[in-house]
């Protein structure tokens, strides 16, 4: 099973100077590792940022792409959180004509639960709402919506958090 290539998260902190984000990524394409997501944000430590980085491939790929990260000198550290307790979400933000029937409205209404969706702004011709969820449930929830009613479709990679404690469902 190890040959077999699945979504893996790998999370690096990373010294937050102009250039890093483009050696991860130049170092990472050099080698021809797809990158399905690339997400990057200052931490509450001065001076350090947090990327994301989410591959498609197997575990022997994976641990390339963890010892090519750990070689970099802008890495303080990098770990695979594929098999951790995390916590992981993803952001999209969507556009939709606003829903001609109640059948409509109830199906845009089931995709927000699937996916901590709130409605940003509601107008005459357009709904916009966000969904801030684990991947899977975003992916979900934009099946529900995809249709003529999608009028357009931003998604941001994953953050992701190894969890230092039991996660608490709520």
């Amino acid at each position: 099973m190890s040959g077999t290539p699945s979504r893996r998260v790998v999370s690096a902190l990373v010294v937050d100077r102009p250039g890093t984000l483009n050696r991860v990524a130049g170092l990472l394409r050099a080698r021809s590792f797809n990158i399905e997501s690339l997400t990057v944000g200052t931490t509450h430590e001065a001076g350090h940022s947090r990327m994301t980085i989410v591959i498609r491939g197997d575990e022997a790929h994976t641990s390339q792409v963890l010892a090519q990260l750990d070689r970099l000198v802008e890495v303080l550290t990098v770990d695979d959180l594929t098999d951790t307790a995390c916590l992981e979400l993803e952001l999209a933000l969507v556009e939709l004509q606003p829903p001609a029937t109640p059948d409509a409205e109830a199906t845009v209404s089931r995709a927000m639960q699937m996916a901590g969706g709130e409605l940003l702004a509601v107008t005459a011709d357009a709904w916009r709402l966000r969904l801030a969820a684990a991947p899977d449930a975003v992916e979900s929830a934009l099946a529900t919506l995809r249709g003529p009613a999608l009028r357009s479709l931003v998604r941001a990679g994953s953050v992701a958090m190894a969890a230092s404690a039991p996660t608490v469902e709520t």
